[in-house]
């Protein structure tokens, strides 16, 4: 199955096509969904742990259109990126890290909707639930090393090197 993915003409398209809106295009929207999601998320964090201030904390929640346009464009684009180099990725446990750092970022977005933007307080503009800051510590920390995971997805050698001196193997 691997196979077959990793050798669809979709596949071989994005891996090899001197086009530049092969692989080129596929990886400058990842980095575009990555800016918007982690940048939107970043400023509601920010402002959840008491820094800008001015802005309003039930404005905040307009933004959640935005971060899932960002994750959209993210799925779809690191999907081809997956598909264009699966055996490598399938492969590589940072890969999973990455996956995993995700789906707790993602998580805890919803959670903060939910348990932070949905309360009274929030919604009335009269104050900020108490665990508003534990969220948005959380979600710097998922977002942070979704990030140097997704980078250290492309140097597997460097990484087995570092985690074996760091656990003296």
């Amino acid at each position: 199955m691997i196979d077959a993915i990793e050798n669809s003409a979709y596949a071989v398209w994005v891996r090899e096509s001197p086009s530049i809106w092969a692989y080129t295009t596929i990886l400058s929207l990842h980095a575009m969904g990555l800016a918007i999601i982690v940048g939107i998320n970043t400023i509601v964090a920010l402002r959840l742990l008491g820094y800008v201030p001015d802005i309003p904390i039930n404005k905040l929640r307009q933004l959640y259109p935005w971060m899932y346009v960002g994750f959209t464009i993210n799925a779809f684009s690191g999907l081809s990126l997956l598909a264009a180099n699966l055996s490598n990725d399938s492969h590589n446990w940072m890969f999973y890290v990455k996956l995993t750092m995700i789906l707790c970022a993602m998580i805890n977005l919803e959670l903060t909707k939910v348990r932070v933007f949905d309360t009274p307080a929030v919604i009335n503009g009269t104050g900020v639930p108490a665990e508003a800051h534990r969220f948005a510590i959380a979600s710097i920390v998922f977002w942070s090393l979704a990030i140097c995971a997704g980078r250290l997805v492309e140097y597997p050698n460097f990484v087995e090197k570092w985690v074996g001196m760091l656990f003296g193997h």
